[in-house]
């Protein structure tokens, strides 16, 4: 069916005819509704012939994944949602599954025709999709991975044909992906019997239900880590290689690539340091970070990270941005109190977009569930990692605060938001020559990739990896046969590139500050090539594009 896009209407001004004006006011009438236009109208494609259903805010708002948008490609969409519909009643079902169906539409660009569909069953609410770039997939039910490649197996009439890809037993923690599509870590806790629900006795209340286990493993986290590589033959398939494994006491984000990653030196006084360090045994130190708590860095390229900082308390509402040349490229505010950030990503234009899920007062807890009233909205900025540029804001709704209800192009000349009942499509400005030469600087400073072994030799910026502990295993050699670390055969499937929201720091770390490493005899100083003057060109104090 094919879905007409709707610009939104723009009002001209009516011009007197030329007969009546001089061709100086006549050249001048001609130049100025070109100059008080603003950025060009999103083009929009309405949700509701495709299926879409009206979602329950109370799921969206304690994190539920109910619906994803992501791109394939430059000129196709895969959209996701959650359909109400009759569900087969399934053998031994456990009491605790929450199942529903997902709907999944391939789309093209710009006409919104759909190409493809399918239908998915899933057993909880949790994220179930992510992006592994080049247009591939993965998808998680339970313990289950697979992935799939909608649009290099269109031609052979089954776009969505899942590969098996990892399994475990384990309950699933969170997916992180690597920005440039080679490294993948799973996060895992046991997996517990769910609590019996009391019986309701013939007289009497209703007794309490019994208190939930605590466990007395103080690392219950199990990190594991995977390099992803793809065949060269263009098909789906994805090689993992087992590289690593970890312990942590809880789950979140970790700075860190398939080369190295970012190590955190308090250097006492709101003073911090950040190292990259590689696992082949190189430490290359990079710039200082003023902060009143501990900074939250996140790669958003092989040689670029952002860095979630405080002005003062424990508020992260500072933002900064770093290259692996030992300089910070630009710093600037978040105004207003928020929870639940989230990243897009399109590395090869040095572009990034971040969602944050904006709240009417500071005083909401992070790990609460969250009311309407409490919402002012949720606002998505797109930067230009090299220079703090904002580009484009946008505005999503329904509010999603498990995120991945905007994306951005793998060319980075595009976003695309759910909003407003439609899936709307901005289109950003081509990079300019500066902005080029700036990419192309960035990779030629990117850390040399490496098969080393993946292991954390100090303390981590993240809970995930805060007490990383246990040994690295060596890469398997046989990929197609690999052992995994989660217990089971890692049989081949999919790539990961992370051109989609990624997650950033923890909800729950935003507002804490975590206890640094010991203190430095001497505070470390910018490097040479560290500037940063006192009120330079690029920072902006605003989410506004200027």
């Amino acid at each position: 069916m094919t879905v007409p896009l709707c610009p939104i209407p723009h009002r001209g001004s009516r011009l007197l005819p030329y007969r009546f004006l001089g061709l100086p006011l006549l050249l001048l009438l001609l130049a100025v509704p070109l100059l008080a236009r603003g950025p060009e109208p999103p083009l929009r494609i309405p949700l509701e012939p495709l299926g879409f259903q009206p979602l329950s805010s109370q799921f969206l708002l304690a994190g539920s994944s109910l619906f994803t948008v992501h791109y394939v490609d430059d000129r196709h969409l895969l959209l996701t949602f959650t359909v109400r519909r009759l569900l087969t009643r399934l053998p031994n079902d456990p009491e605790d599954d929450q199942d529903r169906n997902v709907d999944a539409l391939l789309l093209e660009l710009p006409t919104g025709h759909v190409i493809a569909r399918t239908s998915w069953r899933f057993h909880d609410h949790g994220q179930y999709l992510w992006s592994l770039g080049h247009g591939r997939f993965l998808l998680r039910v339970r313990g289950t991975f697979t992935t799939f490649a909608p649009l290099i197996n269109l031609p052979t009439g089954q776009p969505f044909r899942e590969r098996p890809f990892l399994s475990t037993d384990r309950r699933i923690g969170a997916v992180l992906l690597s920005p440039n599509a080679n490294l993948l870590i799973v996060e895992t806790v046991a997996r517990t019997p769910p609590i019996p629900r009391p019986k309701t006795p013939l007289f009497g209340p209703t007794p309490p239900p019994p208190p939930p286990a605590v466990s007395d493993d103080p690392t219950p986290v199990q990190i594991n880590f995977y390099r992803l590589s793809a065949p060269d033959d263009g098909s789906d398939e994805i090689r993992p290689r087992v590289a690593g494994i970890g312990h942590s006491s809880s789950t979140g984000s970790i700075a860190t690539t398939a080369a190295g990653y970012i190590d955190i030196i308090d250097q006492g006084r709101r003073h911090w340091a950040f190292d990259f360090d590689s696992y082949a045994g190189k430490k290359n130190e990079l710039s200082p970070f003023d902060s009143s708590c501990r900074p939250s860095p996140l790669f958003v390229s092989r040689s670029e990270f952002i860095a979630f900082g405080c002005r003062s308390g424990n508020i992260r509402q500072l933002l900064g941005g770093f290259n692996m040349r030992g300089e910070e490229m630009w710093e600037q505010n978040l105004f207003g109190d928020y929870l639940a950030p989230s990243l897009a990503f399109a590395p090869s234009s040095g572009r990034f977009a971040l969602s944050r899920v904006l709240v009417h007062t500071s005083s909401v807890l992070p790990d609460q569930p969250l009311i309407s009233e409490e919402l002012a909205g949720q606002s998505i900025v797109v930067y230009q990692t090299s220079s703090g540029k904002q580009i484009l804001h946008a505005d999503c709704s329904p509010i999603e605060r498990a995120g991945q209800n905007f994306d951005l192009s793998p060319s980075g000349l595009s976003l695309a938001v759910i909003h407003a009942e439609a899936i709307e499509i901005y289109s950003l400005p081509p990079l300019t020559p500066k902005e080029q030469g700036d990419i192309k600087l960035a990779q030629t400073s990117a850390p040399e990739e490496n098969d080393a072994p993946i292991h954390f030799a100090t303390a981590q910026t993240e809970p995930a990896a805060a007490e990383a502990s246990s040994s690295a295993q060596s890469d398997s050699a046989n990929t197609s046969s690999a052992t995994d670390t989660l217990g089971h055969d890692a049989t081949q499937g999919v790539s990961s590139a992370p051109a989609n929201a990624t997650p950033v720091p923890s909800e729950s770390d935003t507002n804490t500050t975590l206890s640094g490493d010991a203190l430095p005899t001497q505070i470390r100083k910018a490097p040479t090539l560290y500037t940063l003057p006192t009120d330079p060109p690029h920072t902006q104090t605003s989410d506004q594009p200027k």
